[in-house]
């Protein structure tokens, strides 16, 4: 009876540590802010957010600190008692940027809490490549973060955009700096096993997908020197 009961109760003590060990060993750096579908690049490379079991920290241009709970066996967390840096941001982009799209996203608007912030996240792993890790608030907005910094040259110029998103048969790769060059595309499921492969030569590039099955995919993009990753849906 007593070997049970020790078996039982280390069982609920695995239960309660269910979350995904990756998000708290990690720096997460921001590399996107999409709201209702429109992206928004921070304007530097060392914006970002990091956990432990009790607390995150966002960094933009000032600090942010807020307590979270991770429900159980889920990837739900929330954050409540928001502490904001009372000091001053002598950089004009990046003081822009925390408070009209970073800190709302996370439920902060002027070093105010608006309400208890609910999210889900999801991480991603692509063989030879970093971690993403893409955080869903209640609100149609997404932050996308990568657990390795983008050099500034990099952060600045590589983007592409997705559409439509949630996708049925086809979907549409539109380079933001309408480039032509000889890009590496991949399609990735939610284990990482590449299921899609492509070369995109033009600035608006129609890719079919037809083929893959409903669910949650990562799209790659890579050049020689730059890679970036995105969510995609399939209907």
């Amino acid at each position: 009876m007593k070997k049970i009961y020790i078996i039982i109760l280390i069982s609920l003590t695995n239960l309660s540590y269910s979350q995904d060990p990756r998000i708290f060993n990690n720096y997460w750096y921001l590399t996107n802010i999409i709201d209702n579908g429109v992206t928004n690049l921070p304007p530097t490379n060392d914006m970002g957010i990091s956990f432990d079991s009790q607390m995150l920290n966002a960094h933009a241009c000032l600090y942010l600190a807020a307590n979270v709970t991770f429900e159980n066996n889920t990837t739900n967390f929330s954050a409540t008692n928001f502490m904001y840096c009372l000091c001053w941001c002598t950089n004009p982009s990046a003081d822009a940027y925390e408070n009209g799209k970073y800190f709302p996203f996370l439920n902060h608007i002027n070093g105010n809490q608006t309400t208890i912030s609910n999210f889900t996240y999801s991480i991603s792993e692509i063989p030879g490549g970093p971690k993403t890790l893409i955080i869903n608030s209640e609100y149609n907005t997404q932050a996308v973060y990568s657990s390795v910094q983008l050099s500034n040259s990099n952060f600045e110029k590589i983007d592409f955009s997705i559409y439509p998103n949630p996708s049925d048969e086809y979907i549409n790769i539109q380079l933001a700096n309408d480039s032509s060059s000889d890009l590496e595309l991949a399609i990735y499921n939610e284990i990482g096993i590449k299921c899609k492969s492509d070369r995109i030569s033009s600035s608006n590039t129609r890719i079919d997908t037809k083929e893959l099955s409903s669910g949650v995919y990562f799209v790659k993009l890579k050049t020689d020197t730059e890679t970036l990753v995105k969510k995609l849906i399939k209907k």
